[in-house]
């Protein structure tokens, strides 16, 4: 028999999906087998897989084989490569460099600025992995392995939950980004075209059969052969600025994957190896629940030094 006491960061879910993490040894057959035989109850009481788990709720799993539950392996990573934008006790905000994975992809050797971000949390005592049963605080989306900028981890399960909610629905969260894209462009637009991801999501394309999506641009400097903007994304597609400014034919300088010969040449004349994507600004609304208290409030990540430099070359060039 396994005994379990619901705490703050098992709250909310959905018991079955729960027990899954929780019997991370079991196969769902077993787990879906305890649930008809009542063998798993809430308070003394048999639950249904859709019970929502509260704060302070008894589980009970009457079975006997307690090696199903296992520890779950967390890899960290000393380096710290990230800067801290701004942190609470619900989240984390952090200015992620370019060249590093947000989270484990194809390659399980390749450090990520996850595993930098827990070994920070369990240095600072913020996060004890054997004081949990199956939460570990997550980023709340994702930005490409070479886009820089603003990355946003929950601490919390609860803080997660509204992260992840604000983010796929896009109502709670203003994001914007700078890019430099090639050719000079002198009025400001939108692009609001439908995009589909390749089968081996490698490349993105405009499909008329694909997914809603629009973005806003805003010209900020016009160089001699490129363009600074500041891009506003209403929805939030794989590649999405990327895919949408090659559309209009400007593409990211310095993007290899969705450039042309073009943007390569001024890739090579501005000693660039990666495209100029950073995404610098966060703006907070409409939370309704834990994170409330964050509404109206932005966050910006500085650029890089990098960044910095090419800016002021091509000022100084034009």
């Amino acid at each position: 028999m396994i005994q379990i006491i619901i705490d703050k960061n098992d709250q909310n879910k959905r018991l079955d999906n729960y027990i899954k993490k929780y019997l991370n040894q079991a196969p769902l057959s077993l787990i879906y087998k305890l649930f008809r035989k009542k063998d798993i109850k809430v308070n003394k009481k048999p639950a249904k897989p859709d019970y929502i788990t509260q704060l302070g709720d008894e589980i009970t799993i009457y079975i006997s084989d307690t090696d199903l539950h296992k520890k779950q392996q967390i890899a960290v990573s000393s380096r710290k490569s990230f800067d801290i934008i701004y942190e609470d006790d619900n989240i984390i905000i952090v200015n992620k460099p370019i060249h590093l994975l947000v989270h484990e992809g194809q390659n399980e050797n390749e450090e990520t600025l996850t595993q930098q971000v827990l070994h920070y949390l369990i240095q600072t005592n913020q996060f004890d992995p054997a004081k949990e049963n199956t939460f570990i605080p997550a980023l709340a989306h994702r930005i490409d392995r070479n886009t820089s900028g603003l990355v946003v981890f929950g601490k919390t399960h609860l803080a997660l939950q509204e992260l992840f909610h604000a983010f796929s629905s896009h109502e709670s969260v203003d994001k914007r980004y700078l890019a430099l894209v090639a050719g000079c462009l002198t009025n400001d637009g939108n692009i609001e075209v439908p995009l589909r991801k390749e089968e081996n999501k490698k490349l993105v394309f405009v499909d008329k059969n694909g997914l809603y999506a629009k973005t806003e641009y805003r010209v900020l400097a016009t160089y001699q052969d490129c363009s600074l903007i500041e891009v506003h994304l209403l929805t939030g597609r794989t590649h999405q600025i990327r895919v949408h400014m090659k559309y209009i034919h400007h593409p990211l300088v310095g993007d290899f994957k969705y450039g042309n010969e073009q943007t390569d040449k001024l890739a090579k004349k501005y000693q660039m190896n990666n495209y100029f994507l950073h995404a610098k600004q966060i703006t907070f609304k409409n939370f309704t629940n834990t994170l409330a208290y964050l509404n109206q409030k932005t966050f910006t990540a500085p650029l890089y030094e990098w960044q910095k430099l090419l800016l002021k070359r091509l000022e100084k060039e034009n």
